[in-house]
């Protein structure tokens, strides 16, 4: 008896880590559309910008192994760590994370930048139309590290009979770190620039969130954007009134 319940419980937490394995997570944005800064609802200026690949400069570090620590009885928990989870394998719910940031983060950011009314224009571009463009707005993504932890209570195997009734089954953590600078395309003069280091963590459960690793990315990119658009507006106001100033 004691055997065939055992034979349940690892049927059971096979199917439920087996049914993440087989997703694959994308880089979604924007995470909420109503919610992008929008100034103008049309081009309060005839100037085209340019977002060129973000500079990568992540560490190259995961750490996966730990993540089955939750199987030793007594354990509560296993987790994981990654320095770049676009080149990881095991999430809590997911099994990978279809994300190049290097471009999917610009890309997000020329589209806000479209949105936000300021410009005629605001694309991507890996180097060649930047002749177009009367400003560039670049970036360095410092970390985009993900970390998740199963919870299983201390009860091996039987934790997972406890997300049935519906305990939470861990939690992801999504970080986002990463420099921008707003430039004349011209004089390369710095307009306006800022650091932005941000963090949002998701509980998540059999019946909420499943699913949901890593889906704060894009929502941490639009923090990340709607300052900056508000920001670039600032900095586009004073140096046209300095301009004004001097004529």
């Amino acid at each position: 008896m004691k055997t065939m319940k055992l034979t349940v419980q690892v049927g059971l937490l096979v199917v439920l880590l087996t049914a993440g394995c087989g997703t694959t997570a994308k880089f979604v944005y924007p995470a909420n559309n109503s919610t992008l800064v929008q100034l103008s609802t049309s081009h309060a200026t005839e100037k085209k910008v340019a977002v060129p690949p973000f500079d990568d400069q992540r560490n190259d570090s995961n750490q996966s192994g730990t993540m089955f620590l939750y199987l030793i009885p007594l354990m509560p928990f296993g987790w994981v760590d990654y320095e770049r989870p676009d080149a990881a394998r095991a999430f809590l719910s997911v099994a990978a994370f279809d994300f190049t940031p290097s471009e999917d983060l610009p890309k997000a950011a020329a589209y806000s930048l479209r949105r936000s009314g300021l410009f005629s224009d605001a694309f991507f571009t890996f180097g060649g139309e930047k002749d177009k463009a009367d400003y560039i707005l670049e970036g360095q993504l410092l970390s985009s590290r993900y970390t998740g932890s199963m919870w299983t209570y201390g009860l091996s195997l039987f934790g997972p009979d406890l997300w049935f009734i519906g305990f939470p089954a861990g939690r992801s953590h999504n970080y986002l770190t990463l420099a921008l600078q707003f430039k004349e395309a011209k004089t390369r003069k710095i307009m306006w620039e800022k650091s932005y280091d941000l963090e949002q963590s998701t509980t998540q459960g059999l019946y909420y969130n499943w699913g949901h690793d890593v889906r704060g990315y894009a929502y941490l990119m639009q923090q990340v954007m709607n300052d900056a658009v508000t920001g670039i507006n600032s900095a586009m106001r004073t140096a046209a009134s300095q301009d004004r100033q001097t004529q």
